[in-house]
């Protein structure tokens, strides 16, 4: 019989089995040592890892039971970011492994063994960006998103050690078993409103995705839809108003790019290409900010749009088919079953073969109600108390109606404007806040709030820690880290070209500042204050 621990020992015996001869591999000392700061260590990385492993082991036969998740401390990670290290100290981090044998960014081995260090840091939710294998074609910056995926149950191979002799799969079934041990809940994000540009999916079920003109495509003609001023204004009272029905369209030049759905789809230079039945070729378009019609954000070109219905008159991207979907649209057309039927066992999987605890949905609040009730009770079966997260700012009583246990929240946007605080406050008096949502300065899309010092950082964790709520810390806040992940809220135009994604981590090759000093004491001394006062979200039960 399996026991909880079956892969983390697998990967103990794999690692005792090994006979490598590895060359210098340096780690920070906080690794071993969370008091440490500023410093590096020597290792001999297969007794590390073993140590390491063991004392996961040894803790988590006594470990207590973890937090609710409406009382736990977050950490929020890419794991190809979060244990990237220099290792061979030569300056820079390579691409290649070692050798071929360890890589220098981020792995599931190297996060297995930080996970000491994070529930010294008091942590007990996990929770991972996407770790799905990555787009090549269209990818932004060196390395690419990990929200542009070529598929989403396949897990991104640079995410496993080379070494190893466990797949990739078993390696992350020994994370979530360490994390498991230790009291700590896997909380995974999944993107199932969108996907990568260069999708495999495409091959087999081009009538899932949205297609257009190629030439549209490669001379640069393809482009979000235009709006009047007038038109935009009708479009914004009608969807404030919940009248979806004779949305306003884009207009026919726009319409006339698209393409129906190819005979049949093959791969040039790793794009994926539809021939129609009169020999055109068409190829599937990147996505935009739909919402509202006139975003000003940069375009996605690594992504593309899943097309959830069929309808002759919406065969079209644009806020009516992918956020706010038409009356006319549900109604007339029809859902493409095989599409959602997919997309409600993704979850499923992920629990059935790694047994994680939780999903946080990307853009979870732009899904159709009906495939979202899907997805929520094919993951329930399986798991009652499946955490469900949104990606939403705004706090309200639908997304518990829906079936989210939290939101992302607002929070981050107002957290250094004393009169928005003011305001978050009053509303905190008035119990206008129907459900949890993240206490954090920042987001992985947001600029960190190391910007203001790291005085600022302590004042917000001590304040943050203090309200009801879920407690979050992304990655690096506790080393006062001022790289931003991404570049998607709260920049401006000049930061944005201070930040392209070529030293983003969020596409590119990067890694933490370790070496910094760090304020993980003082976050411990305030968790001891909210454990002493035993303060929790009783607000939000039912």
């Amino acid at each position: 019989m399996e026991t909880r621990a079956n892969y983390l020992n697998k990967l103990l015996e794999d690692l005792n089995n090994c006979a490598f001869s590895f060359p210098d591999y340096w780690i920070p000392k906080i690794w071993i040592n969370a008091e440490e700061a500023g410093e590096i260590i020597l290792i001999e990385p297969k007794q590390f890892f073993i140590k390491q492993i063991e004392k996961i082991l040894s803790f988590g036969e006594n470990t207590e039971t973890a937090s609710t998740p409406e009382n736990s401390l977050v950490y929020c990670m890419m794991i190809r970011y979060t244990t990237a290290f220099d290792h061979n100290q030569d300056g820079k981090l390579n691409f290649e492994p070692i050798d071929n044998l360890f890589y220098e960014t981020g792995t599931f081995l190297k996060t297995i063994a930080l996970l000491p260090y994070l529930k010294h840091l008091g942590i007990d939710i996990l929770y991972l960006l996407p770790i799905n294998e990555i787009c090549m074609q269209g990818r932004k910056g060196n390395l690419g998103s990990p929200y542009a995926y070529k598929h989403p149950i396949r897990i991104d191979p640079r995410l496993g050690e080379p070494f190893l002799t466990l797949s990739l799969d078993e390696q992350f079934s020994a994370l979530v078993e360490a994390c498991h041990l230790l009291g700590i809940k896997v909380v995974l994000e999944f993107v199932l409103r969108t996907s990568g540009i260069c999708t495999d999916l495409a091959l087999e079920h081009p009538e899932w995705f949205y297609w257009v003109k190629a030439s549209c495509i490669e001379n640069g003609e393809f482009a979000p839809p235009k709006f009047t001023q007038k038109e935009l204004e009708i479009i914004s009272e009608k969807v404030l108003n919940n009248d979806f029905e004779n949305l306003i369209p884009p207009d026919s030049n726009y319409q006339k790019l698209f393409t129906p759905i190819p005979e049949y789809v093959h791969l040039e230079n790793g794009i994926p290409i539809g021939i129609l039945s009169d020999g055109t070729k068409a190829r599937i378009p990147f996505a935009f900010a739909d919402w509202p019609p006139d975003d000003t954000q940069p375009l996605w070109k690594d992504v593309t749009y899943f097309r959830y219905y069929e309808h002759p008159d919406f065969n079209y991207i644009a806020y009516n088919t992918v956020r706010m979907y038409s009356k006319e649209l549900i109604e007339g057309g029809r859902k493409v079953e095989s599409l959602w039927n997919f997309i409600a066992d993704i979850i499923p999987y992920f629990i059935t073969k790694f047994n994680i605890d939780g999903a946080m949905i990307d853009m979870g609040h732009a899904i159709p109600q009906e495939l979202l009730d899907n997805i929520f009770a094919n993951a329930c079966s399986l798991k009652e108390d499946f955490i469900f997260w949104e990606e939403n700012f705004n706090i309200h009583s639908k997304s518990k109606e829906q079936g989210y246990n939290a939101t992302l929240g607002y929070l981050f946007f107002d957290e250094a404007n004393p009169e928005k605080m003011n305001e978050f406050i009053m509303k905190l008096e008035n119990d206008e806040f129907p459900l949890p949502f993240f206490l954090t300065p920042e987001t992985h899309n947001t600029p960190r709030s190391a910007r203001f010092g790291c005085n600022y950082s302590k004042m917000t964790y001590v304040f943050n820690s203090f309200l009801p709520g879920i407690r979050f810390l992304l990655s690096g806040f506790e080393l006062s880290d001022a790289l931003p992940y991404n570049t998607g809220l709260n920049f401006t135009p000049e930061e944005i070209e201070q930040y392209p994604p070529e030293i983003l981590p969020l596409f590119s090759i990067a890694s933490m500042p370790w070496l910094n000093s760090n304020i993980v004491r003082f976050i411990q001394n305030v968790n001891s204050l909210v454990k002493e006062f035993n303060l929790t979200n009783e607000k939000f039960e039912e």
